[in-house]
């Protein structure tokens, strides 16, 4: 997929906003973006950096073929945290843990899972998420204050299709899931990032009940907009649960529609008074600016 992406593509979103964020304050950086892990190999030999930072787990290996000594991997890996649905991932994991790389972790609770499974502590970070608050249009007053919005490819993960009765719920994603009827009037395709830089603000809230996540990108980008969040328990990484505007809905209840829709709705009402506490919050604690200086302290 391009750098940036065209569309979805969260990783490929997060990679380009560091380049520009780091590009900002003085660093030089190199993004190389091939299958081909020879050409990987070569491509960042050649840059010779001071530091390497891999950000597709699959390719973990090249990390021994590249000269640098200072190389860290992260994985968006949705169910890193629930070492029961690892499956085939495990030899991934695994391998993760048995490298000599560090390890960049996008929350405590994934930090936490490589120490309980043996990784030593002295080789883990954690480094979360940002967003792009300077790209993302805010209005006070949205032009859609009867609508929720999930936006997220549309996969089993995700689980949207058990929601797409609930009226006022509107979707935004690439089709993955067969289940998901396309046809409805409450599916508004895949959005571009233009669109989603301009319309997002327009939603009272926003929707995310993945049965797994590692530190969803889209809740920050929602709070950027001004949204309130609805969220499954796997679906707040680094969020303080404690604010008025984020609600959880328990894993026992996720298969219970109505009590899901009666929580959207509440939470739609309450966060459009809170709208701008929720773009200062995002600001304050997800801008690339402040997320970024720390990760090159970390670096």
């Amino acid at each position: 997929m391009p750098i940036p992406p065209k569309g979805w593509g969260a990783v490929e979103i997060l990679i380009w906003d560091y380049y520009q964020e780091l590009t900002k304050l003085g660093h030089e950086v190199q993004i190389v973006n091939t299958p081909n892990p020879n050409e990987i190999i070569n491509q960042v030999n050649s840059f010779n950096p001071d530091f390497v930072h891999l950000q597709y787990d699959n390719f973990y290996r090249v990390l021994e073929h590249i000269n640098c000594p200072n190389k860290a991997a992260t994985t968006h890996y949705g169910y890193l945290e629930q070492p029961n649905k690892h499956g085939g991932y495990r030899g991934l994991f695994n391998g993760f843990i048995n490298s000599k790389f560090r390890i960049f972790c996008l929350s405590e609770g994934i930090k936490n899972t490589y120490i309980n499974n043996g990784c030593d502590p002295s080789r883990l970070e954690v480094t979360p998420n940002g967003a792009r608050h300077d790209l993302f249009r805010y209005t006070e007053e949205p032009k859609h204050t009867d609508r929720s919005i999930y936006l997220a490819k549309i996969t089993d993960r995700k689980k949207q299709y058990l929601y797409q009765n609930i009226d006022s719920l509107y979707f935004a994603g690439n089709m993955d899931d067969y289940r998901f009827d396309k046809n409805r009037s409450n599916y508004l395709g895949e959005w571009s990032k233009e669109t989603l830089y301009e319309n997002l603000t327009d939603y009272s809230n926003l929707v995310l009940l993945s049965d797994g996540e590692a530190d969803p990108l889209v809740t920050k980008e929602a709070m950027m907009a001004g949204l309130g969040l609805v969220l499954s328990e796997y679906s707040v990484a680094n969020l303080d649960l404690t604010k008025p505007y984020i609600d959880v809905i328990p894993n026992n209840k996720l298969n219970d529609v109505e009590y899901v829709k009666n929580v959207i709705v509440n939470n739609r009402q309450k966060s459009l008074k809170y709208r701008n506490e929720i773009r200062d919050y995002a600001i304050e604690n997800f801008s690339w600016e402040n997320v970024v200086r720390d990760f090159v302290n970390k670096i």
